[in-house]
């Protein structure tokens, strides 16, 4: 092989693996960056308290506006969020399930 075909040929291979590397590193920051929004979302818009605690993927995608299957993915691998046992597509940052009503305040003794 000449030294041209051979320079053309490394120098394909290399713009493919820098190619690919720019996408994987693109991907990656933006899981990175959707996981800190849904996170802060979710920080700034629920309370520990009951009813409040836990929000839909809908609420949650547009309030951050990402795409429901972003928020999803965002929610899935972000160890912070929990997702609700009860309902799969509510989360929180505060608990698995929801608080009781009674937590609180206590049961009412008659």
């Amino acid at each position: 092989m000449s030294d041209a075909v051979l320079v053309a040929v490394l120098s394909g291979v290399v713009i493919g693996l820098l190619g690919g590397a720019a996408a994987l590193f693109r991907r990656r920051a933006r899981e990175i960056l959707d996981r800190r929004k849904v996170y802060q979302w979710l920080r700034s818009n629920t309370r520990d308290e009951s009813g409040e605690s836990h929000v839909s993927t809908p609420t949650l995608a547009k309030g951050t506006r990402l795409p429901e299957d972003r928020v999803r993915r965002a929610c899935m691998s972000d160890e912070r969020i929990y997702r609700s046992s009860d309902e799969p597509e509510r989360w929180s940052i505060w608990r698995e399930e929801p608080p009781s009503i009674y937590e609180k305040r206590g049961p009412l003794h008659l």
